[in-house]
């Protein structure tokens, strides 16, 4: 990994939010007198990854690999199924087909950035009833072939972010929107399972909340650089 990449890539404002999250999820952990090591290590590399997301590097995947693999094993402890599957068998290995298309998507020779672009209004529809139908089914398949908690909010997450990856490897800006929808999704999720007494929970909140602040940025950065292209 070339570590003098990541730091030319990243500014004080997006050291700050990563410095928060470890900050956050160790006074979680001294509020609760426990530590949760696998959601800690999860959240520092989820929230690194997904940083780097917003700043069009492609580094973003090395650290995302890790997340996604940590937190596949964290959902599936906390019955949030249709999560852990999205990590393990889907979210896992498009972090390598992403890498690969973003290689051929580069700013320019060398550069470790892809160049943003950005999705039609057509397109987009197409998105949205995906989404409305990707939803439905994988609603029903978790209400009657699983014991999930949760099912149609699990079910939301799973497809909000099965799309956001597809958008994500296309490099289109609009992954932004349902990154942001599920995020808040996601929120609200984890909050049940804090408030149920399960010291992941927090963490996990603690993490979306950062990503939600990131989401913020990338959309800005995103949007900006696929107009200066277009």
């Amino acid at each position: 990994m070339k570590v003098s990449a990541i730091k030319e890539t990243l500014r004080p404002t997006d050291y700050l939010i990563i410095i928060l999250t470890l900050g956050s999820a160790i006074t979680y952990s001294i509020i609760q007198h426990r530590i949760d090591i696998l959601g800690t290590v999860a959240l520092l590399f989820g929230v690194t990854g997904t940083v780097l997301s917003a700043k069009r590097s492609i580094w973003n995947f090395v650290f995302s690999t890790v997340n996604v693999a940590l937190y596949a094993i964290i959902a599936y402890n906390a019955t949030n199924y249709g999560q852990a599957a999205l990590n393990a068998l889907y979210y896992l290995p498009m972090q390598f087909i992403g890498w690969r298309a973003w290689s051929r998507r580069k700013e320019h020779h060398g550069s470790s950035k892809v160049q943003s672009r950005s999705l039609t209004g057509r397109q987009m529809v197409y998105c949205i009833a995906a989404l409305a139908a990707g939803v439905a089914v994988t609603w029903c398949a978790m209400k009657y072939l699983t014991d999930a908690a949760q099912p149609f909010k699990d079910s939301l997450t799973t497809v909000l972010f099965v799309i956001g990856q597809i958008l994500l490897t296309m490099a289109v800006w609009q992954q932004w929107i349902f990154w942001i929808a599920g995020n808040i999704v996601n929120i609200v999720l984890w909050s049940m399972v804090m408030a149920s007494g399960d010291m992941v929970g927090g963490l996990m909140v603690i993490k979306y909340s950062m990503y939600m602040i990131n989401c913020i940025n990338g959309i800005v950065i995103w949007r900006r650089t696929a107009k200066a292209a277009k």
